[in-house]
């Protein structure tokens, strides 16, 4: 059940994600930090401070992880596509 839950929260490869700050400093910066590794602002996210954008997991992951920012599944956020 936990390895579900896991797959359903891993950002995709390329696409719409979730970016969730964890701290202060990734709250300030996740914009910034977002654009510079080359994603596409969305939207705000569902939880004070979040994102939704659209990259890439290979160029936003250990960028936004240093930052203390987490990339999640858009679906597990809560965030459907927008029709």
């Amino acid at each position: 059940m936990l390895g579900l839950v896991a797959l359903y929260a891993v950002p995709p490869a390329s696409g719409r994600m979730l970016l969730v700050p964890m701290t202060e400093q990734g709250r300030a910066g996740l914009a910034s930090v977002a654009i510079t590794h080359g994603a596409l602002l969305v939207a705000a996210g569902p939880w004070a401070g979040s994102l939704l954008v659209e990259g890439e997991r290979e160029r936003l992951a250990a960028p936004l992880l240093h930052a203390g920012v987490l990339a999640i599944s858009a679906r597990a956020g809560g965030c459907g596509e927008i029709v």
